[in-house]
């Protein structure tokens, strides 16, 4: 290609076609500097978006998530794999960082969803330049503040998936191949061809990038003939530099097509499980919702997206219609505007084609491109600004304009921008962030177990930070049914850390035993027999859960602890048979049910099983009760062994305590005749069914 450095040739597209270097931006060093700083701004507040809390926001760790961390420790054991085929087959990049992370930070949320923040942030770099190679220093900027306030790459980067290393590695190969382009040197052929073959080992949707570049092609060929066909050996050198990338997993997938392949067959929209004996309708109607995906209505699924919130608010989604009118215009004459408009396109099909459209992560390929698209509308708007500025402070076509009312239409460009970062911050922040959905979509309740267990062992990561110990501060013994359904429990919990039912192994004497049950089956079997005495013992709901097709949501745990004898308060009350009621303890959460946490021991064993029954009263009137038997069902009296405290959890309806005005009226009666068990005197006579004590709030750990 004979093209010059400054690009003469049409295929390269000066940077003077889309826009010009306004004089906003001084020339010379001062301008050079001042919008350093700007790019640096702008990277900053990306960052600000998708680094903190990278481990808790969104709470928990999808399925898909986890599985990427056991791979990786299987990555960091010796098993180093090309493609990793669980989970419907993945490809290795994102594992390998995975692997890395966990190496400096331990077995935990932080470590599977770091990687993806640092790419997306590398993204946002790779943007500014892909703009600035493009269209110019000023057209990169708008690219990369577009792409900062975009919601969905700030969530994709802060969730564990592959999918988000993609649109960096299209911005790195656009960017080279606009250069190679424009400057015709080798090195940036070579060096887009090594990017593109990479680009194959991050997510599955590069499978369609062949179909964009073959647009490219026959744009180049149809538009501008005479400078594609001093491309060829260019595009030869980046041929062949991508296929050495790609020829390992290319003999991959010819020796396991099953492994790499599988997946698309499944969600392919031609599969007659998905368009149900209509196709081209349904191909229609994903083509719909594909288009409007940016500025209508957007992904439906939580883990994606704030369900159904379009790429873009109105604010951005008018400029990203001005961006796309104006690329339509140049269409023809403007090569980069071709590029952004075919690569938006054809990578959109992996949505289009597929169930559940639009989906956001088989769309993922259309970012960075499709930021592209407002940064034109905003370049648009500013070069018509800086146009008004040139003329006549006081006329302007017979019309006047006050100097107030030029400033705001300078600094409508920069408004719209503010509006995007507002409100991806509150749907993101607020909205999403405590979304009840968005937490059970990503699997939330077996991550606060997983690190419940970890704080009962004491070691690892136990919800909020990583816990140093030796692990054996307990044994915990967990149902099989709940390690092999919820892969956040294997990942974030070292198998040698546990045992898993029904085989079980009693531990030393002295350590604290917990056992994790599914509490839908009849465990009491594999666990009551097992528990020592004496103990503290105690059983707890553990955390819920709600799938995608699951109405409601359902407690995934019932855990059931015991522990080394505390100091035994005095008793409170004393009933017939023996059983002492050691203490009575109120927690409240605002907002949330109240619970009140009973302590109850037993001289002797007993043969009938009692119901307990809590009555709370505010001014001697009954506003909240509660019945059942101890232990939520579990700990029945007739368990109860000389020795142990029990204790015993009530749940009320949210009340305020009120100390001093409020008391509570705790009794026991019979399950199966209902008659009480009396209160016992100090000189041994029954005084009446039930005993009144004050209410005492329990202090928050």
């Amino acid at each position: 290609m004979s093209a010059s450095p400054e690009g003469t040739s049409a295929l390269a597209v000066p940077q003077a076609r889309l826009g010009h270097e306004s004089s906003l931006w001084p020339s010379g060093n001062r301008a050079r500097w001042r919008g350093q700083i700007i790019v640096l701004a702008l990277l900053l507040v990306g960052t600000v978006i998708r680094l903190p809390g990278i481990g808790q926001i969104p709470a928990g760790l999808y399925h898909d998530e986890a599985q990427n961390g056991l791979d990786a420790l299987g990555v960091l054991g010796g098993d180093l794999r090309l493609y990793f085929p669980a989970n419907n087959g993945r490809e290795p990049i994102y594992i390998y960082l995975v692997a890395a992370a966990i190496a400096f930070v331990g077995r935990s949320p932080i470590a599977v969803r770091l990687p993806a923040a640092y790419a997306g942030v590398l993204t946002l770099a790779a943007t500014y330049r892909l703009g600035q190679v493009l269209w110019g220093r000023r057209a990169g900027r708008w690219a990369l503040s577009v792409l900062a306030v975009t919601l969905w790459h700030a969530h994709l980067s802060r969730i564990g998936f592959r999918a988000v290393l993609l649109p960096l590695f299209t911005a790195l190969c656009l960017a080279q191949g606009a250069r190679a382009v424009r400057s015709g040197q080798s090195r940036h052929w070579i060096a887009a061809g090594l990017i593109y073959g990479a680009s194959w080992y991050s997510y599955m949707a590069a499978r369609f990038t062949p179909i964009a570049l073959a647009a490219l092609i026959l744009y180049a060929l149809a538009y501008h003939r005479d400078e594609a066909r001093r491309l060829g050996r260019g595009l030869a050198l980046a041929a062949g530099a991508a296929l050495i990338v790609l020829l390992p997993l290319g003999i991959y997938t010819l020796r396991y097509p099953d492994v790499v392949l599988a997946r698309s067959g499944q969600v392919s929209v031609f599969s007659e499980v998905i368009h149900g004996g209509q196709p081209w309708r349904t191909v229609l109607r994903h083509t719909l919702a594909t288009a409007g995906m940016f500025t209508v209505r957007g992904d439906r699924i939580w883990r994606h997206n704030l369900a159904l919130r379009p790429v873009w608010e109105p604010a951005l989604s008018l400029v990203f219609i001005l961006g796309l009118g104006v690329a339509l215009a140049r269409f023809r004459r403007d090569a980069a505007a071709a590029t952004v408009l075919l690569w938006t396109g054809c990578m959109a099909l992996p949505t289009l084609l597929a169930e559940d459209a639009p989906h956001f992560l088989r769309g993922v390929g259309v970012l960075p491109a499709a930021a592209l698209l407002p940064a034109m509308g905003l370049e648009w708007m500013a070069t018509r600004t800086d146009k008004e500025h040139d003329h006549s402070p006081q006329v302007v076509g017979h019309r006047a304009y006050s100097h107030v009312f030029r400033i705001a239409l300078r600094s409508l460009p920069y408004i719209v921008l503010a509006i995007g970062l507002a409100s991806t911050t509150y749907d993101y922040f607020v909205r999403y962030r405590f979304a009840p959905l968005a937490s059970h979509w990503f699997e939330s309740g077996p991550v606060q177990l997983a690190g419940h267990i970890n704080a009962l062992r004491g070691a690892g990561w136990d919800g909020d930070r990583m816990l140093r110990g030796t692990g054996d501060r307990a044994t915990v013994a967990i149902d099989a049914q709940l390690w092999d359904t919820w892969a956040a429990l294997p990942f974030l919990v070292p198998s040698a850390g546990v045992q898993v039912l029904p085989a079980y192994q009693p531990p030393p004497d002295g350590r604290t035993v917990a056992f994790v049950v599914w509490p839908y089956r009849e465990w009491e079997p594999d666990v009551l027999p097992y528990l020592p005495h004496p103990a503290y013992l105690r059983v707890e709901r553990g955390p819920e859960a709600q799938g995608d097709r699951d109405p409601h949501p359902f407690t995934i745990a019932t855990i059931i602890v015991a522990d080394a004898l505390p100091e035994i308060p005095p008793v409170v009350a004393t009933f017939e048979h023996g059983m002492m009621l050691r203490a009575a303890l109120v927690k409240a959460d605002p907002g949330s049910e109240t619970q009140v946490a009973l302590w109850w021991d037993a001289a002797d064993a007993m043969s009938t099983d009692y119901t307990v029954f809590v009555h709370y009263l505010r001014n001697g009137a009954r506003i909240a009760q509660h019945d059942g038997q101890p232990g939520l069902g579990h700990l029945r009296t007739t368990f109860w062994r000389p020795g142990d405290l029990v204790m015993d959890l009530h749940p009320l309806p949210a009340v305020d305590p009120q100390p001093g005005i409020d008391t509570l009226l705790v009794g026991l009666y019979e399950a199966a005749s209902g008659a009480p068990a009396r209160v016992v005197s100090a000189n041994g006579q029954a005084a009446s069914d039930a005993v009144t004590l004050p209410v005492i709030i329990m202090e928050q750990p």
